[in-house]
C-alpha cells in the first residue's frame, strides 16, 4: 500500500534514516526519532504528571482534493511546553472499515492501536523541514527547521499515516530539562 502525504508539497525529502538530512540530530534526539515504540507513551513516561494531550482538530469527512476521511491534529504537552505536533491521515476505506477511528476523542492513538491484535507498523520515514513546509497548524513559536519523522499504520487490510514534529520544546523539556538548584 502506497505511503499516505501528510504535505501537498512534493518537495519534501523523506529518509529511512534521520542520518540521510544534510543535518545530524544529536545522539539524544536520533534516540528519540528512531524509537519503534509508541512515543505517547515514553513522553509520558518522562513527564509524569506534567503530560497531556490537546486536541487541535478531529475533523471526520471528506477532505476536499485527497481520499482522506479523517484528520486529526494534536499536541502533546510536557508542563506548560508543546513537544510534539501530530497528524493523522485515515483514508475513506480505514474509516469505512473501522469506524472507531473517527471516535477517539482526547484518547491516543497510539495507545489505541497498541491494544488490538490486528495492527502493525511500518518503516519510519524522517525529514529536517524548513519553517516553509511546515504546517501552517503549528504552534506559532515554531519558526524554525523540525526533525519529523512518518510512519504508517496498518489496521487489517487498511492504513493510516501519522506525522509527528518533534517542537522545540520537547529539546527544552525532553532532552535538556532544567534541573532544580541544588
Amino acid at each position: 500500500m502506497p505511503v499516505l502525504n501528510p504535505q501537498p508539497d512534493s518537495a519534501i525529502d523523506w529518509f529511512s534514516e534521520p542520518g540521510g538530512a544534510a543535518t545530524h540530530p544529536g545522539p539524544e534526539l536520533y534516540g528519540w526519532l528512531t524509537d519503534t515504540g509508541l512515543l505517547t507513551a515514553r513522553l509520558r513516561r518522562q513527564c509524569a504528571d506534567n503530560f497531556r494531550l490537546t486536541v487541535i482538530e478531529d475533523h471526520a469527512g471528506a477532505q476536499p482534493g485527497s481520499n482522506t476521511d479523517k484528520l486529526r491534529r494534536i499536541v502533546l504537552w510536557c508542563g506548560d511546553q508543546p513537544c510534539i505536533y501530530a497528524e493523522t491521515l485515515l483514508p475513506q476505506t480505514t474509516t469505512a472499515e473501522h469506524p472507531w477511528l473517527k471516535e477517539l476523542g482526547d484518547e491516543p492513538l497510539g495507545e489505541t492501536l497498541q491494544t488490538r491484535s490486528d495492527v502493525t507498523r511500518g518503516s519510519f520515514e524522517f525529514a529536517l523541514l524548513t519553517a516553509a513546509q511546515l504546517p501552517a497548524e503549528l504552534p506559532a513559536q515554531t519558526d524554525g527547521a523540525l526533525w519529523t519523522r512518518r510512519s504508517e499504520f496498518f489496521v487489517g487490510n487498511t492504513s493510516l499515516l501519522v506525522t509527528e514534529f518533534f517542537l522545540p520544546g520537547f529539546v527544552e523539556c525532553v532532552i535538556h530539562p532544567m534541573r532544580p538548584a541544588d
